[in-house]
């Protein structure tokens, strides 16, 4: 009798360790919301203008073009004159430094993956060197930044079409007008593309849709697993309901009854116990994500904070401290609560409205 009480216990003790296991899965979720300026810049600038000049034989390449209207920065609305700040951008013309022919051999084989021969592609290959300076400036004048944004002390390489012949891709560089036309063109809104990127990146105010992930209860026998993930799906649809150009304060709303939740998750699982601590991290580090994309930076480090002192991959916590640390700082900067408000970027004038001419 007294083996089969022992027996009895032992098993119960079995199934209760079994059913406290924790076991943890990353889980992937989408967000949404709006990048502010990386940069210090004033926060009543949203038009900027774009003047351009180049050389004789890049000008020709586009005069059937406009380049000034290729220039972007996310946010801002572009006008032909009187804008709150103006990019220039200054392109010197290329010099051949080099031209030849390049060789590719390519392996002929059969459908059984059998080598059956060889054939040779020819292209016409250009080594060439041009120059790119930028200069941003605001509407007083003031020296936003300068730079040499290409030198001529670098070489750049051009290879054309491939060609079945040696003759007929040098027959390409014959016509080296042709050839070098079409590469200014490309030279020129290159570097105008460039600028666009690094121009929306430093002041723009782009719509971006994220993928991050969290980290979920994934114990089937643990007491917790039903609830846990279905607070989760009531965060992870709100998250997924942002939009960058609405406020956050129905959604803030929508997963109130899902933070209390894990709020009391951490209170009931408070053991030193690596199970316990396992559930405590998944939590604040859900919650800490939530506050981040929330726009909540002061929450989401008092998350953070105490996913490191709760002693389970507490890397991850001071990872997640200097994320939200940095956003603070990035709200502050731009003096916003928050990346989710709307955007009319054709309600932008400049600062002399008597300046403003039509949008391109």
């Amino acid at each position: 009798m007294k083996n089969c009480l022992a027996l009895m216990s032992a098993f119960l003790l079995t199934t209760t360790l079994l059913a406290q296991k924790v076991d943890l899965d990353r889980y992937s979720f989408s967000v949404s919301y709006r990048s502010l300026p990386s940069v210090e810049i004033d926060t009543s600038f949203h038009t900027f203008q774009f003047d351009w000049d180049a050389g004789p034989l890049m000008k020709l390449s586009t005069m059937k073009d406009r380049p000034e209207e290729a220039l972007e920065i996310e946010g801002w609305r572009r006008l032909t004159t009187g804008a709150h700040i103006t990019v220039q951008l200054r392109m010197e013309d290329i010099i051949i430094m080099k031209s030849d022919v390049s060789q590719r051999e390519e392996t002929l084989k059969d459908k059984n993956g059998n080598v059956t021969g060889k054939r040779n592609w020819y292209a016409p290959l250009l080594t060439y060197t041009y120059a790119a300076r930028v200069l941003v400036k605001d509407h007083k004048g003031v020296q936003l930044q300068q730079y040499q944004a290409v030198s001529r002390e670098t070489q750049h390489t051009y290879k054309g079409t491939e060609y079945p012949s040696r003759s007929a891709a040098a027959n390409i560089l014959l016509n080296m007008m042709t050839v070098t036309t079409t590469l200014s063109r490309d030279v020129l809104y290159d570097n105008i593309q460039r600028l666009t990127n690094s121009l929306s990146r430093q002041y723009g105010y782009g719509e971006l849709n994220v993928t991050d992930q969290v980290w979920i209860l994934d114990s089937r026998k643990h007491p917790e697993y039903e609830k846990f993930r279905a607070n989760w799906a009531i965060i992870k649809n709100a998250l997924f309901r942002l939009n960058p150009n609405e406020p956050v304060d129905d959604v803030k709303e929508e997963v109130k009854p899902a933070v209390a939740y894990f709020e009391k998750v951490r209170k009931r699982y408070n053991s030193s116990s690596k199970s316990d601590r396992k559930l405590r991290y998944a939590s604040h580090y859900l919650l800490a994500k939530m506050y981040y994309y929330l726009d909540e930076p002061d929450l989401a480090v008092k998350e953070a904070t105490d996913l490191v002192l709760n002693d389970y991959d507490s890397k991850d916590g001071r990872y997640l401290e200097s994320a939200a640390f940095n956003l603070k700082q990035l709200l502050n900067m731009n003096k916003r609560k928050t990346r989710h408000f709307p955007l009319d970027i054709t309600s932008f004038q400049g600062p002399r409205a008597d300046l403003l001419y039509s949008v391109q």
